[in-house]
């Protein structure tokens, strides 16, 4: 298995991967991914490849949030083939991006999970991470009001 950076031209290859795995209401478009620019100067995406075939990847970029500014890296996703899961693809991505990041002088990770997302908590935990002392709130544009 190779770890290497995510580039613009591994758009079509990352959404075979996504459109295998993930709800049709929930995929991702080339334009989406576009926007992103991975291999862009704020981009810190990684991809996981065995014989020419992406079997995984993370897609996170560099943002400046909260006052005051802070850098950080912000995981998006993390997708592993299920072919490939439970072989430890999804550990090494982030043990790569987390080296890249040490290396940036980028000193915070963040990544959001859904509260009742049990397994995924349980995976980030063993992987260091650990809850914020920031709460994210959203408001949705079906709550706002004319």
């Amino acid at each position: 298995m190779n770890i290497r950076r995510m580039r613009r031209s591994d758009i079509d290859a990352v959404l075979v991967l996504v459109n295998k795995t993930t709800e049709e209401k929930t995929r991702l478009t080339y334009r989406e991914l576009a926007f992103d620019d991975p291999g862009g100067p704020l981009d810190l995406s990684f991809l996981a490849e065995t014989e020419g075939q992406i079997i995984g990847f993370i897609m996170a970029r560099l943002e400046y949030v909260y006052i005051p500014f802070v850098e950080v890296c912000l995981v998006h996703a993390v997708l592993v083939d299920p072919e490939y899961q439970r072989r430890h693809i999804g550990s090494a991505l982030i043990n790569e991006l987390s080296s890249h990041c040490h290396l940036q002088n980028i000193n915070t990770i963040r990544t959001l999970v859904r509260q009742d997302d049990d397994e995924l908590r349980s995976f980030i935990q063993h992987l260091g991470f650990h809850r914020s002392n920031i709460i994210n709130w959203d408001k949705t544009f079906e709550t706002w009001s004319d």
